[in-house]
């Protein structure tokens, strides 16, 4: 298994945890420490612990200290770290996962101050509060009209993908009696980059040896390149 895939199967797992989608909801909005988060929603305070453990571990999140402004000890603040993007298109024939990483501006983290000390340094005044708010609100929903239009685009390329894959795997099922074979020219046409006999052996599962002999028979059959 590749190092990608791998670390998109440990996505799928996390987020596959409601308390754990429900915490970076909450950590998109602002940091926040643990009792914060467990009063937020409603789950014990050491389950919240073994969520952050895991979305640290895995590097959604990050932990920083902070002073507090009730001279108690420092608090320990978690905010997101990472920004990903994750789609998953499931057709008729194929399944296809991706992960992209989104690099944003740099994060501005609060140390050694408290987070109400942090506060003071936004704007105070509710005229330009309110306008703020407005232009923010009227900018986001234009993101939002052109990211569904893209959303749409990409919905219907996948249904032509969808029906040019439908006749290639037709085809294929009606040329080739092994099941082996059959795989393996699924797997190249689904894959984007080239693939050695080694990633194919791992992914079908099947030795490389086995391999080996059915992609030169198919590729001397078919004048095409498979590795």
């Amino acid at each position: 298994m590749s190092y990608e895939n791998q670390e998109i199967g440990e996505l799928l797992d996390l987020l596959g945890n409601d308390t754990r989608r429900r915490i970076l909801e909450s950590l998109a909005n602002e940091p926040k420490y643990f009792i914060q988060l467990s009063k937020e929603i409603g789950v014990s305070q050491q389950a919240v612990l073994k969520h952050l453990f895991l979305l640290e571990k895995f590097g959604l999140i990050e932990s920083f200290k902070a002073k507090s402004n009730l001279a108690a000890p420092d608090r320990k603040y978690f905010q997101l770290n990472r920004s990903v993007y994750l789609s998953i298109g499931i057709t008729g024939n194929s399944m296809e996962i991706r992960m992209e990483n989104i690099k944003g501006p740099n994060k501005s983290k609060v140390k050694n101050k408290s987070v109400t000390e942090n506060k003071r340094k936004y704007i105070q005044r509710d005229k330009e509060i309110t306008d703020i708010l407005k232009k923010t609100k009227h900018n986001l929903e234009l993101i939002e009209q052109r990211m569904e239009e893209i959303e749409n685009e990409k919905i219907g390329l996948l249904k032509d993908k969808q029906k040019i894959l439908q006749i290639a795997h037709q085809v294929i099922r009606e040329s080739l009696e092994e099941d082996l074979a059959r795989r393996i020219l699924y797997s190249n046409l689904n894959s984007r980059d080239s693939t050695d006999i080694e990633e194919l052996s791992e992914i079908l599962n099947t030795r490389e040896k086995e391999i080996k002999i059915i992609v030169k028979r198919l590729e001397d059959r078919f004048s095409v390149d498979l590795i």
